[in-house]
């Protein structure tokens, strides 16, 4: 397991509750729009600057329904990510070069993924574990994309688990 990996394995290992998991999840969407962001304004062009500006509106929808999620089970979100949080998760992120960077973004998804499926396998709530699945689907989709964007092979795997 590389840094990434870890630092979001751990955060979900954490949280003990349904509700400590479903914030790590929120965190983890949030901290990934603003990867996505980063990258498209620091180092990617042309397809690949264009994929990370989709991915990154994309994030911040899967972070939209994450929150509606945690507001509907009466849950505090103290806070939302910042660049703080980019660093945190994912350190050095900010200097890497442009397949690195595409590199650490399919890393970042691959946890997501990895954590989002650990979510779900505890959800109780129907609507909350529709939410966690729908977000699941697109991080999965993402890693489709990036893996192309790399030239990794294969592209899709059948039952994508992160």
């Amino acid at each position: 397991m590389s840094e990434i990996t870890l630092r979001i394995d751990g955060r979900y290992r954490r949280e003990q509750t349904d509700a400590g998991r479903l914030r790590t999840a929120l965190h983890v969407e949030e901290v990934a729009a603003l990867a996505y962001r980063t990258a498209a304004e620091r180092v990617l062009e042309g397809e690949e600057r264009a994929v990370a500006v989709r991915f990154a509106a994309q994030e911040r929808e899967h972070a939209g329904a994450l929150m509606t999620m945690t507001l509907a089970m009466t849950l505090e979100v103290r806070r939302h990510a910042a660049g703080k949080d980019l660093d945190n998760l994912m350190p050095g992120f900010e200097a890497l070069g442009r397949r690195e960077t595409l590199e650490a973004l399919l890393e970042l998804e691959t946890a997501a993924v990895a954590g989002q499926q650990a979510l779900a396998r505890d959800m109780v709530d129907l609507d909350t574990l529709r939410t966690v699945g729908m977000v699941m689907a697109g991080g999965a989709q993402h890693l489709v994309v990036l893996r192309r964007l790399l030239d990794e092979r294969p592209h899709t795997k059948a039952f994508e688990n992160g």
